[in-house]
């Protein structure tokens, strides 16, 4: 398996960095892939797991991050997957967007993000378990074990084809979450991008 990141230089927000976003995630899978992420693209994000892995619990350490980082972020977004729990899956994404916080959810879990880069997928996988084996079966992933960092290291080569599949399965079934299969993670990953050319690294002066 490949070494787990750490994200302490995460963990503690950073003002002279404007727009600072924070982003709260389900898992170590989660957070190990995004943190790789701003990381290669040299952009400064708060991102941590939540306090528990259900979708309120990431809601509400958002709630509390936010009130005690001591900083204002510009935009927040909660990262959580269906699993085998549709109802609280739904509940939180309509909390979520009442707290003006961004739902980065996958319908039934995170692996499908990955599994886009490769192959398109209309028809549901029914269960995590199903789309964990479907996965594996792609190149890359044989020995995949919740791993952020193996996601990142082979899927960023393919990152527009998974940007493109996801947001063309959005579109498929009508932005609605409760359909699987449903990502929008490519919406935090465009605000990445934006991040980069919103922050200006080099004519800041630590």
């Amino acid at each position: 398996m490949t070494k787990r990141l750490s994200i302490k230089s995460y963990r503690k927000p950073d003002n002279r960095y404007s727009p600072l976003d924070l982003v709260v995630c389900e898992g170590e899978t989660e957070v190990d892939y995004f943190s790789e992420f701003a990381r290669n693209l040299r952009v400064h994000v708060h991102i941590g797991k939540g306090d528990g892995t259900d979708p309120k619990s990431i809601i509400n350490t958002a709630k509390r991050k936010a009130k005690e980082d001591g900083v204002k972020y510009d935009q927040i977004f909660c990262v959580f997957d269906r699993d085998n729990n549709s109802s609280a899956f739904l509940e939180a994404i309509h909390v979520c967007k009442s707290k003006k916080f961004v739902p980065i959810v996958s319908n039934p879990c995170f692996e499908l993000w990955p599994y886009l880069h490769f192959q398109m997928r209309e028809s549901g996988f029914g269960s995590p378990q199903q789309t964990m084996k479907a996965l594996k079966k792609l190149s890359g992933f044989e020995d995949y074990d919740k791993d952020g960092v193996q996601i990142f290291n082979t899927t960023f080569p393919l990152i527009e084809t998974g940007f493109k599949r996801a947001s063309e399965l959005v579109s498929k079934q009508h932005d609605d979450p409760k359909e699987d299969p449903f990502t929008n993670v490519h919406l935090l990953i465009k605000r990445f991008y934006d991040l980069k050319e919103g922050q200006n690294y080099f004519e800041r002066k630590s």
